[in-house]
């Protein structure tokens, strides 16, 4: 993070302060992680969503999402979809995290924040950290607007929280209605207000591709069929992070896996750095292998993404597409991919 602008020594003490004063006080005692109450960021008027977490006595936190992609993902977190393993769960996170952990977990650089403001915690799932999560990105440390940010969601959430337990308020997530918290300046301060608002839960879609270079289809289909080739595709984060200097924030990688059904091997892969690149990699990388291996009989994938990306592909080369909930076996190749890099 760049020098001018990390949180100054001011900005850091009352955002520890808050937090201390969220953990000694336990809204999830009245709070499930699924109450989810909306907070309007001051600086810029745009919506937050902010979850409290604690109620099954695991993990303590609150988490501040972020746009369409960060309140999707909470809810994917919360229910049941299984299209995503829970490494690509978490690397797709876009939100603030203020969560209660071990000291062994804290870097040296947040121990050393700790001791230089003053402050000791003592025990287990104690000791504050706060991360910026970002998709494609590792939990890094926090800027000065975040940390503003950050200190006002502790503060007015624990409020919220105790206007629910005493009646004040009510949320109704299930019937889709909730809690905005908002501010006005009002000579220099900031006053704090709440209103029910309905609780939007964005669909996610993707535009359809379509394959319009009938000659390269030709050419495919001339390739070659290998009807009992079922392969499994699918692009994804890396699981293990990359790190160019020492004090950049390291990210995850792109990577494209095409891996043989029957063998359980992986056939082809190609690493990339920009989720824009999806499409083109996907399909550029698909297409050498029909040209020089032979088209295969079927293709299995997870998740609607893939499946947009390959649906007119398979169509107008006579593949089967199956679309699954989970693979596995190219899960487990990642994982061992990623534990045996010279840097893990």
């Amino acid at each position: 993070m760049n020098n001018d602008n990390k949180p100054t020594r001011e900005q850091l003490k009352e955002l520890y302060e808050a937090a201390i004063a969220f953990k000694q006080e336990q809204p999830w005692s009245r709070l499930y992680d699924s109450d989810v109450i909306c907070l309007e960021n001051p600086v810029d008027k745009t919506i937050a969503h902010c979850s409290v977490m604690g109620r099954v006595g695991d993990y303590f936190a609150l988490g501040v999402y972020f746009g369409d992609e960060g309140i999707c993902n909470l809810w994917r977190l919360m229910g049941d979809d299984n299209t995503l393993s829970d490494q690509e769960l978490i690397n797709n996170q876009n939100c603030l995290m203020c969560s209660f952990e071990d000291r062994s977990t804290l870097t040296s650089e947040e121990l050393k924040q700790i001791k230089d403001l003053g402050l000791s915690f003592r025990g287990k799932k104690q000791w504050p950290i706060f991360c910026r999560y970002e998709p494609g990105f590792f939990p890094w440390y926090i800027n000065k607007e975040e940390c503003i940010f950050l200190t006002h969601a502790l503060k007015q959430i624990l409020i919220v929280s105790r206007d629910i337990s005493d009646g004040k308020l009510e949320i109704d997530t299930d019937n889709g209605e909730t809690i905005l918290r908002y501010s006005q300046e009002q000579n220099g301060k900031l006053e704090w207000y709440n209103k029910k608002v309905p609780l939007m839960v964005p669909i996610v879609s993707y535009s359809p591709v379509e394959i319009t270079d009938e000659l390269l289809i030709y050419r495919i289909k001339k390739a070659g069929r290998k009807r009992n080739l079922i392969l499994q595709a699918d692009i994804c984060y890396f699981p293990a992070p990359v790190q160019n200097s020492k004090n950049e924030r390291p990210y995850y990688p792109r990577i494209f896996l095409l891996l043989d059904k029957q063998s359980g091997l992986a056939i082809r892969y190609k690493m990339f750095d920009i989720r824009d690149d999806d499409v083109h990699i996907c399909l550029n990388e698909l297409v050498s292998f029909c040209m020089e291996q032979g088209v295969p009989g079927e293709i299995i994938v997870r998740g609607e993404a893939m499946e947009t990306i390959l649906d007119d592909f398979c169509n107008k080369t006579n593949v089967k597409l199956t679309v699954v909930d989970r693979l596995p076996d190219i899960d487990n190749i990642l994982e061992e991919m990623a534990s045996n890099l010279p840097w893990q």
